[in-house]
């Protein structure tokens, strides 16, 4: 919205939001909106909120509540710090308030401020110059005007802190949302170092901080939250994450804050060691998750060659979902309403999707929920509902963080039959087994065959957990459909019937925030889910037809972005139920992109 006249006032509206706003009444604009080369700046001053820096239509600081940002991003880490910071390095925070409160600190003989758009420095300089309070003349203060993620490469082992006052995920800020970057500013770092960044509103951003968790605690020894509130900065809860380079750095963090705190004599507004920064309790929770979901796979051994039809399908997928408290959304797409041999129905969930598609006798029957999902109670509704003597189960993580070895080990194949009691349940007839772990380069070799191709079931499913992958791609319901639709059948040559169904749902639950995709396929389908939170997306692909494995694979990893990827192959169509025989050919493995 920006500048709007309500009567005769002006006002500002924030845009950083498309269903929500803030606004507040504009008494003069200093700077009207101009084009700095790398964003559009906009300085306005308010009586209640003094001067107010805007970029890219998003307020970046007040004169009248700035101090509470930089207060805790500078002295938050260089108090933390198990000895005092002599030289740390400020990427972004063009306006100088960052570097203002670092340099406060006795012990500092330099800091290094890196701000890739010079129009912020001097036009804050000039119209805000409380921010930076004679920073410039400093003479322990560098001054660099270029690409943060560029210069930090030639400061290994140089800083004792590295502190990103950067914008969010988007336009000049977004190379410094990567694991690439944040690999590089641990190696900046001196021995039991920080990096800290600010990572957005907890509720309204709900993508960022858990992004930027995920990331760091991959490169860093430790990862902490840091939480606390801005008036100027919608949303309640704000978010800094830091990642230390050392195990015990935040061990002690309390107890150097209030020693460094009292030794440095420092007189702050708003930053107190005194003053809890751990985020809720709820918020701590979501943070610390380390599955995305789960999903219980099924083959199910069909009565008397008895063949469903499209209607009963549907009221299964439906019913389905009440078994397991889940809520469906829209209604399911079908490749044919007769649901004949290899035909798809999925029915999207509130947190992931149920599919089924038969083949001769066996229903083959997918229920994959971000949720916990109650395993036992899928099965049993669904033999119920088939009147099934037996299934094979597949029963896997989804997501998972943890080693590729624990992801086997938490994968399990069995059979199951329904108990003869009134209340059904099941009894797992069959020893528990595993997948077979591969390496990827054996699984990509020419002489490998599918499972269709070895004659032990009519079709197979990949399935791709596939993570670190690029925000802006995962998060774009057009790039998502355009790859179901015409980048993964060009590498795969499996043929797209139609087009693909790509609804932006899940942002009430904010771990499944993102697009789904379901794009028919003659003979399969491509069901996936793109969680922008987790920076992840979550891939089955069936088909009957035999395809380049290693061109399925790296199509989605290259256009993603995705630095690594677990896979499995699962035979679809059984031909036979020997558990042994059917774990042998359930192929695990991970992929590294270089």
């Amino acid at each position: 919205m920006g500048l709007v006249k309500k009567g005769n006032k002006l006002w500002f509206f924030e845009e950083l939001y498309t269903d929500m706003t803030y606004g507040f009444e504009v008494s003069k604009v200093i700077v009207p909106e101009t084009d700095t080369g790398f964003q559009k700046l906009m300085i306005l001053e308010s009586d209640r909120l003094g001067r107010v820096l805007i970029l890219d239509g998003i307020v970046q600081l007040t004169e009248e509540d700035e101090g509470i940002y930089h207060e805790w991003i500078a002295h938050w880490p260089l108090f933390a710090l198990p000895r005092p910071a002599e030289h740390v390095l400020v990427i972004g925070g063009g306006d100088g308030g960052v570097a203002r409160e670092v340099l406060r600190h006795p012990t500092i003989k330099k800091v290094t401020m890196v701000e890739i758009d010079r129009m912020v420095v001097d036009l804050c300089r000039e119209h805000m110059p409380s921010i930076s309070a004679g920073i410039f003349d400093d003479p322990r203060f560098e001054l660099i005007v270029g690409d943060g993620a560029e210069v930090i490469r030639r400061l290994k082992g140089q800083c004792d802190a590295v502190i990103i006052d950067s914008t969010d995920p988007v336009g000049p800020a977004k190379s410094l949302f990567n694991t690439s970057f944040y690999e590089s500013a641990k190696d900046a770092l001196k021995e039991d170092g920080i990096t800290i960044h600010q990572t957005g509103a907890l509720i309204l951003q709900p993508f960022e901080a858990p992004g930027s968790w995920r990331q760091m605690e991959r490169t860093f020894d430790d990862v902490r939250v840091v939480q606390f509130a801005n008036v100027s900065y919608m949303g309640g809860p704000f978010s800094l994450t830091a990642g230390s380079k050392g195990k015990r750095v935040f061990k002690d963090a309390v107890s150097n804050a209030r020693k460094n705190y009292k030794k440095a004599g420092i007189k702050t507004h708003w930053y107190s060691p005194e003053i809890s920064a751990v985020p809720y309790p709820e918020f701590q929770r979501r943070l610390e998750v380390d599955k995305y979901g789960e999903e219980i796979i099924m083959d199910i051994d069909l009565p008397g060659r008895k063949r469903p039809k499209g209607k009963q399908v549907a009221k299964w997928s439906r019913e389905t979902c009440k078994a397991i408290r889940m809520v469906a959304y829209g209604s399911p797409v079908v490749s044919s309403p007769a649901l004949d041999e290899g035909d798809t129905l999925v029915q999207y969930i509130e947190t992931s999707a149920i599919s089924y598609r038969r083949f001769g006798a066996t229903a083959c029957a997918n229920v994959f929920t971000c949720a916990s999902l109650p395993v036992d109670e899928a099965v049993d509704f669904s033999l119920d509902f088939f009147g099934a003597g037996s299934t094979v189960c597949w029963h896997i993580p989804r997501g998972s963080f943890a080693g590729l070895k624990d992801i086997r080990r938490a994968s399990r194949i069995y059979k199951t039959q329904l108990k003869t009691s009134e209340a059904h349940r099941i009894d797992v007839i069959s020893q528990i087994y595993r997948p077979k772990l591969v390496e990827s380069a054996a699984a990509f070799a020419p002489g490998f065959r599918l499972p269709q191709e070895r004659g032990v079931s009519a079709a197979c499913e990949l399935i791709m957990d596939i993570y670190d992958c690029d925000y802006p791609r995962i998060s774009n319901c057009d790039t998502v459909a355009r790859w179901a639709n015409v980048e993964f059948p060009k590498a795969s040559g499996l043929v797209p019937v139609g087009v693909p169904d790509a609804p932006d749902f899940g942002h009430a639950k904010k771990k499944t925030a993102g697009p789904s995709v379901i794009q028919l396929l003659e003979q399969g389908s491509n069901i996936s889910h793109y969680s922008m939170n987790w920076l992840m997306i979550l891939v089955n692909v069936v088909s009957r037809e035999p395809f380049p494995l290693k061109k399925a694979v790296e199509s989605a990893m290259r256009t993603f972005r995705g630095k690594s990827a677990v896979c499995w192959l699962v035979p679809r169509g059984l031909k036979s139920q020997n558990i042994a025989e059917i774990a042998e050919n359930t192929v695990m493995f991970r992929v590294e992109m270089p």
